[in-house]
């Protein structure tokens, strides 16, 4: 990859990343207190999911394929355990079974260190995460 691909390349995942941390900080405080517990260990579990993308996106700039299978085993941990299933809407399956189809493809890249396509599949999680989150949101506005 070209130092100005790989530069124009990092820039771009930063943005994106920065668009899904200001949504996931922007989301609604307005819990009820029995919710309240519920909500800060869903918290901590997306939490988790960023810190994971965090990783694949570093490991993206170094080209350290250890650091970018950590983060997609991580991810796909994350995706098989029960807190992911927030919600049984079949739109809300649907993008959880997107986004796990996803992260399976860039673990395969990544293997591969195929660093042009973690690359796109990384923003391919990245923006799946992003239409997710902008749905659910929408969701619990509707539920209110």
């Amino acid at each position: 990859m070209t130092s100005n691909l790989r530069w124009t390349t990092c820039l771009l995942i930063v943005a994106l990343s920065a668009v899904l941390l200001g949504g996931w900080i922007m989301a609604d405080d307005d819990d009820e207190p029995n919710d309240r517990e519920a909500a800060i260990e869903l918290s901590e579990f997306m939490r988790r999911k960023l810190d994971a993308s965090s990783q694949i996106l570093e490991g993206l700039c170094t080209e350290d394929d250890a650091l970018i299978r950590q983060g997609t085993a991580t991810l796909q941990e994350l995706g098989a355990a029960e807190k992911w299933r927030v919600s049984t809407d079949p739109m809300y399956r649907q993008f959880s079974s997107d986004f796990q189809e996803i992260v399976q493809q860039l673990t395969t890249a990544a293997e591969e260190e195929n660093y042009d396509r973690v690359a796109l599949k990384w923003m391919d999680a990245t923006m799946c995460c992003i239409d997710c989150h902008r749905f659910t949101r929408g969701m619990l506005i509707a539920e209110e």
